[in-house]
């Protein structure tokens, strides 16, 4: 229609007319282009959001679950440590309320640290979704910060295997309690030593001294890392509660 008005104003050299039309033309494409551009704006606003709420929820995962870890590995050094003071004073009942201990001091806790959020950001070249710069680059940090820790723990295994070849050279295991694994039965006494034998043998003892340290070494780690964790979450609730996307 336009463009019959427009051919019909030039047949009559009605150039006023065709300079309204071309205006008018003109006018559809440039509202049409911007009606385009802030739709589009509006579904990236709609989904950067979705992807910090879902990255608020993982990282509030990853935190508690750092803590969770760095309790349980706590737990263990305590249990090391009442076996120790039970060898140190010549306590064998204390010594033996602290061995379950030694069946998890060379343990290595370890926790998944990169969200799936994150993850499906990178990997899809969207991370500048995320228009904070400062959380965009906190954000950027996840993976070193994961790959760290995996290597981290992955030395510290190797460290402690021969630890835990040592240990379980000197102590026999009870297995009656535990036959049925959906309900085990762990006590002070499921895992057996000559106290004795132990207490004398200080080349085991300084093993499991050194498993201790290497265990606290590790708390501290993930102390560390549920400390920086807590920080970029805590950004992301920033981010949400500033820009009301809720």
């Amino acid at each position: 229609m336009i463009l019959a008005r427009l051919s019909r104003a030039v047949r009559e050299q009605n150039w006023f007319a065709v300079a309204i039309e071309f205006v008018i033309v003109i006018a559809g494409v440039v509202i049409g282009f911007q009606v385009t551009a802030w739709n589009a704006e509006r579904a990236e606003v709609q989904r950067e959001a979705a992807y910090l709420r879902q990255l608020e929820v993982e990282l509030t995962t990853i935190v508690e679950e750092l803590e969770e870890g760095e309790q349980e590995a706590a737990a263990y050094f305590r249990w090391v440590m009442l076996f120790l003071e039970g060898v140190r004073t010549g306590d064998p009942e204390m010594a033996q309320e602290g061995s379950w201990g030694l069946n998890a001091i060379t343990e290595v806790v370890w926790v998944n640290m990169e969200p799936a959020a994150l993850t499906e950001l990178i990997s899809g070249g969207e991370l500048g979704l995320i228009r904070n710069r400062e959380l965009r680059t906190s954000l950027a940090s996840i993976p070193a910060l994961e790959n760290d820790s995996r290597s981290r723990s992955d030395q510290m295994a190797g460290r402690l295997a021969p630890v835990a070849g040592e240990i379980s050279r000197h102590f026999q295991a009870r297995l009656e309690n535990l036959a049925d694994a959906a309900n085990p039965n762990y006590t002070t006494e499921t895992l057996q030593f000559d106290f004795e034998t132990v207490a004398q043998d200080e080349q085991l003892l300084s093993r499991i001294n050194y498993a201790a340290l290497q265990n606290r070494f590790q708390i501290t780690h993930l102390m560390r890392r549920g400390d920086q964790f807590e920080a970029i979450r805590d950004q992301i609730r920033a981010e949400i509660d500033a820009r009301g996307l809720q």
